[in-house]
């Protein structure tokens, strides 16, 4: 058996070495990553320097090649990593939570590529969040190596930690609830039944993705393993949830692309089982705004909100309408996103559902502020920050931060609000997945505020808007980038602003 050490010194057990320590952080860096990595994103981080980046990236491919052989599979564009049968590699054991093969569970909180990083800031930043993300992974696996004596679960008692798991979340609680959700899954490896196990990790992956980290790389492993077992065993309803919630995590991280093919296969699993449709719905939906079909994202949540009503799934209603006043937002419908909102609302404060909070709100304040109550909409927004802060929710942080921001520059401090957005995006772009749509809306406000007080710093936000747009493949912030410079008298960027919507299926671009 063919073992790949990247905790602590990296190695390959009975292979030479590669040459030098990029084709080892090259490997890290898709190894710990969500999905594919565009070859931009890791000339940024790799090769920012180089006079050739091109070729320096390809050399390290080679090199990684001729020392992985058929182990492990490096290529494409955007860049993937296939590990072959019979092979075990130390972080994907760590982050899927798997008991470890040929390498002792003691090492599982060493440092990743200790005394092999390239002496590149970029990847030293990357580099540090993914040894953190690694050791606190390393050390839930150590615990369950030591609590492997606990008592055994039946079917019934796994599946009730599963519902108990998912109401602690649902309450406000989503790491302890996250944590009951692993705890699940221990039981169930531990059980021996694979139908069990596939639910359990399918619930725990789609709980982590959405109330812990979008962009979780154990999480989204537990959703790809769920996905296998479900497929092998011929469970529809599981698999059906496990791809579809790596459609979310492969639109969180900007593969719009890689999320409708998920969602496609979601959709074969979900055929004849209205729930399964509904979530499947939703996901498309999630993934098209912002893109050149935003118009197909309301129609696709309209299916999703139908669906969810016919089967008296209130939960699922009220994201489903969230979602549709968002892309309604986009569209300048302000109206319907109005009515979208105002029934959200009220359903998650009937269901008492603290976790969805924040982003029902950030809607309110995004719709107050379009209605100029500009002083209601900083209130909304402060509090929804502050309810954000409390569940530990990164991406509500971010949207409720940008709100506020925005409300604080329309009452007459946008370079204190210029400041705090542009902390936020360096927040998030420190990390190889993101959430790129937050990202960019963040951006976008950034473009809109800092107009107001810096044309030449505008314009250079705009800028970078509009290159991270185009490289996730959400081509509408490029268009409002194009607009932001356009308003700021550049003629060139009118004609742009005009070419570019004219390709999208949204006629709030064409405004200007």
């Amino acid at each position: 058996m063919t073992v790949v050490r990247l905790l602590g010194p990296p190695r390959l057990d009975g292979a030479a070495p590669p040459r030098g320590r990029k084709p080892w952080a090259l490997l890290a860096l898709l190894l710990c990553s969500t999905g594919p990595v565009p070859r931009s994103r890791v000339i940024d981080l790799l090769f920012p320097d180089a006079a050739d980046p091109q070729a320096a990236l390809r050399w390290t491919l080679s090199q990684a090649r001729r020392a992985l052989g058929d182990a492990v599979r490096l290529g494409g564009d955007p860049l993937t990593c296939t590990v072959a049968d019979g092979v075990r590699v130390d972080v994907l054991d760590v982050l899927a939570g798997r008991a470890p093969v040929g390498w002792p569970v003691a090492e599982a909180t060493l440092p990743l590529l200790e005394g092999a990083e390239p002496d590149v800031p970029e990847f030293a930043a990357w580099l540090h969040g993914r040894r953190l993300d690694l050791a606190a992974a390393g050390t839930r696996l150590q615990r369950a190596h030591r609590a492997r004596t606990f008592s055994p679960a039946g079917r019934g008692a796994v599946r009730d930690l599963v519902r108990v798991g998912e109401q602690v979340m649902d309450a406000g609680a989503p790491r302890d609830g996250t944590a009951i959700l692993a705890g699940a899954v221990r039981r169930a490896r531990a059980l021996g039944d694979d139908a069990v196990l596939a639910e359990a990790l399918a619930h725990y992956g789609r709980g982590y993705v959405h109330a812990v980290a979008s962009t979780d790389r154990g999480a989204a492993a537990a959703l790809r393993e769920a996905d296998r077992i479900a497929t092998r065993e011929g469970l529809a309803d599981v698999a059906a949830l496990a791809r579809r919630e790596l459609g979310f995590v492969a639109t969180a991280t900007g593969d719009q692309q890689g999320a409708l093919a998920q969602l496609t296969r979601a959709e074969a699993a979900a055929a004849g089982r209205p729930e399964q449709e509904a979530g499947v719905a939703y996901g498309r939906g999630f993934a098209l705004v912002d893109t050149l079909a935003s118009g197909g994202a309301v129609r696709e949540l309209d299916r999703a909100v139908a669906l969810t009503e016919t089967g008296d799934r209130p939960r699922a209603t009220a994201a489903a309408l969230a979602m549709r006043g968002r892309a309604r937002l986009q569209r300048d419908e302000d109206e319907q996103a109005e009515a979208d909102v105002a029934r959200a609302r009220t359903m998650v404060a009937e269901l008492d559902w603290t976790a969805m909070r924040p982003w029902v709100e950030f809607l309110h304040g995004e719709l107050l502020l379009r209605a100029g109550r500009t002083a209601e909409a900083e209130t909304v927004f402060a509090d929804a920050r502050t309810l954000a802060e409390v569940l530990g929710d990164a991406c509500w942080v971010a949207l409720t931060g940008r709100g506020l921001a925005s409300a604080r520059a329309r009452l007459g401090d946008p370079a204190g609000a210029a400041a705090a957005l542009r902390s936020t995006c360096d927040t998030l772009v420190a990390d190889a997945d993101v959430c790129c749509w937050i990202e960019l809306h963040v951006r976008d406000t950034l473009c809109a505020v800092t107009a107001s007080f810096d044309e030449p710093a505008a314009v250079a936000e705009c800028r970078v808007l509009a290159e991270r747009a185009d490289r996730v493949g959400l081509g509408e912030f490029a268009v409002r980038a194009a607009r932001h410079r356009a308003r700021l008298g550049d003629r060139d960027a009118v004609r742009e602003q005009r070419a570019r919507a004219g390709r999208f299926d949204n006629p709030a671009l064409l405004r200007s």
